[in-house]
């Protein structure tokens, strides 16, 4: 008899074991914590005033951001710098090509006499800045180049290893990295700036129209476009100082939530009726 366990014990025990998932079941989402791996301290800003500055400085010009917080968001996820490189060395492929496109661009103008008087690219100052256009042409593609070749190796998690041991080795990795994004920037803002200064300073009142016209249209789509992008959002935040990341993400946890429990509820219901 010592071994029986009485019916209304078990009715019991059952019922209390239900209410306890369905309490965690219910649980507010944004209650779990995330256990997350500090960022090194080698990788935070220095404490000295003048190396403090600098690093900022530094890591808002090559990554718009004023630490290193969220490249080791990246990095401690698995494959995160071999994954961030891979994508790196593939639009570098991508950019290599619109450089050759620049640099053909650049090229004709160059060894092209003007077809009209009224429209003349030879003068002194747009051929001055074809010529720099071509010669930071010259070299994006070499150092595209270099970057494509060299880059197999900074997949390699040895290389993160020894960058993660100095936040100074760190962003000068970065700077290699972006070495060649800035070149294409500049050749390509000397090309515009040439055709813009032909257009202006043309003798025919029309073609001063167009261009104006040209570039007022650019930049308007060009400012639309970069609305939804992350580089817009983050100045935004910095010129209004706005730091609502921890409540953005709370709100994404939140979405999340939301989505997997009513993905659940779909599979629950098509396996009821199955």
């Amino acid at each position: 008899m010592s071994d029986m366990v009485s019916y209304d014990t078990l009715q019991y025990s059952r019922a209390l074991d239900a209410h306890n998932d369905s309490q965690d079941m219910h649980k507010p989402h944004n209650t779990r914590t995330k256990q997350t791996k500090p960022i090194p301290t080698r990788w935070r800003p220095p404490s000295s005033f003048i190396p403090r500055l600098i690093f900022r400085i530094m890591c808002f010009c090559l990554t718009f951001h004023w630490n290193l917080d969220f490249m080791w968001e990246i990095f401690r996820e698995p494959n995160g710098w071999e994954n961030f490189h891979t994508l790196y060395l593939t639009q570098i492929n991508q950019l290599s090509t619109v450089q050759g496109l620049v640099l053909t661009t650049v090229a004709v103008f160059i060894s092209t006499p003007p077809p009209l008087k009224q429209i003349n690219y030879a003068a002194d100052g747009p051929y001055t800045l074809l010529s720099e256009s071509l010669v930071f042409s010259l070299f994006g593609l070499l150092f595209q180049l270099y970057t494509s070749v060299v880059g197999q190796g900074y997949q390699k998690q040895k290389t993160f290893k020894a960058l993660k041991r100095n936040r100074w080795l760190f962003l000068f990795h970065i700077i290699i990295l972006s070495i060649p994004v800035y070149i294409f920037s500049i050749s390509l803002l000397l090309l515009l700036f040439a055709i813009s200064v032909t257009g202006f300073w043309s003798s025919s009142t029309s073609a001063q129209i167009f261009t104006g016209a040209t570039f007022a249209l650019l930049f308007a789509c060009l400012f639309v476009s970069i609305l939804p992008s992350p580089v817009y959002s983050r100045l935004y935040k910095i010129l209004w100082r706005i730091t609502d990341d921890a409540d953005d993400d709370d709100a994404d946890d939140n979405d999340n939530y939301e989505l997997d429990k009513e993905h659940s509820e779909k599979e629950a219901g098509g396996t009821e009726f199955a």
